[in-house]
């Protein structure tokens, strides 16, 4: 199967990308051990904060 040079010089679409002014942020892939981190702090945070009340 033959490839056309522009499926050849294509890059795969960024997971996240923030334009915003002058700042541009790209993330290519999907951060799972930071997510995971944020969860896991984000949960525990929150059921601190809850269960006292």
């Amino acid at each position: 199967m033959s490839r056309t040079l522009a499926t050849v010089d294509t890059r795969p679409r960024p997971f996240l990308e923030i334009r915003i002014g002058g700042l541009h942020l790209t993330v290519d892939r999907v951060p799972y051990r930071l997510l995971t981190l944020l969860t896991t702090f984000g949960g525990a945070f929150a059921g601190g904060v809850w269960y006292p009340r």
